[in-house]
């Protein structure tokens, strides 16, 4: 085997000291062409030269690193973060709580912690917190979220503490009132929603954070081992075929001997569930549990009341 040289030695380690420069995303100009001076008897014009090679070697294996104003900035890193939709809902919330902070001194290091996970993120990733970030915009564009802000704050502290709530809630021109527990604070279509367990009907559903009245935490934290009721659909024909299960689903894989494919859906919303199902139409058939076949089967009569 031929022997590696010193020269080639030396080159690798110079590509390994460039990018531990840039590590935590931005480098001096005279720091990195340091590296290319210090060993090198040359001037600033050979040195750039060489420094160019570098960055085009670098290139070609898909690293990108531009200079802005005697500063080089690492575009994306030799490694990658993947997220799932729950990490990035968390990353955009930290992004827009950096605002929050009193210190300018703070606000620069968190902004730096963000955008050295940001740089590492896959391209599926970078587009999922691209959506979770509209989402937020709607919000943050509008007088929504400080109207609601010490609300949502309380709903992220019940959330964290784990305890048993009495809730008030107006929805459809009616008052609510459930004994529950917070599972999590979302955001959708420009609006805050508390996930909650409610024990009386053993359902998860969301509650939008506008509509909520009242809450009181009871002196009785969560056993946190709260079983849902699930429930269970067929579906059929092509949709069988082509449907992709969501991450709280699951199924045996195999259509029985007519065509339907069998899902146990664990933890959705059940209005959310319910507008889904009825978009598949008589490719989909509710199993159980008996209230939910109920609530199908008045959906489906009310809207053909509309064509009657």
């Amino acid at each position: 085997m031929k022997k590696i040289s010193d020269k080639y030695n030396e080159a690798c380690i110079k590509v390994f000291d460039m990018l531990k420069l840039l590590s935590n995303g931005t480098a001096r100009y005279r720091d990195i062409i340091e590296l290319f001076t210090s060993s090198e008897k040359s001037e600033n014009a050979a040195a750039n030269v060489i420094l160019n090679k570098y960055l085009n070697t670098l290139k070609i294996f898909g690293i990108n690193i531009y200079k802005s104003k005697n500063v080089y900035y690492l575009q994306n890193s030799f490694f990658s973060i993947n997220l799932d939709e729950n990490d990035a809902k968390i990353f955009c919330l930290l992004n827009s709580a950096k605002d929050y902070l009193t210190s300018p001194k703070q606000q620069e290091i968190f902004d730096k912690f963000l955008k050295s996970i940001e740089m590492r993120l896959t391209k599926t990733s970078k587009e999922m917190v691209d959506t979770e970030n509209l989402e937020l915009a709607k919000i943050n564009s509008t007088e929504y979220l400080n109207k609601y802000r010490d609300i949502i704050s309380k709903c992220e502290v019940c959330c964290y503490e784990n305890q048993k709530l009495e809730l008030s809630f107006r929805q459809d021109n009616k008052d609510y009132k459930v004994i529950c527990s917070p599972r999590e604070l979302t955001f959708k279509n420009g609006k805050a929603y508390l996930s909650v367990f409610n024990h009386l009907s053993r359902q998860i559903f969301d509650i939008a954070v506008d509509t909520i009245t009242s809450m009181r935490q009871m002196p009785v934290i969560s056993k946190g081992n709260e079983v849902s009721v699930t429930v269970v659909y067929k579906i059929g024909n092509d949709l069988a075929k082509s449907y992709c299960l969501k991450e709280w689903e699951t199924c045996d894989g195999t259509p029985d001997k007519n065509g339907w494919l069998t899902i146990v859906n664990h933890n959705e919303d059940f209005d959310v569930l319910l507008k889904r199902l009825l978009r598949y139409g008589s490719n989909c058939v509710v199993v159980s549990p008996k209230t939910f076949r109920e609530s199908m089967i008045t959906a489906i009569d009310d809207t053909l009341k509309n064509y009657g």
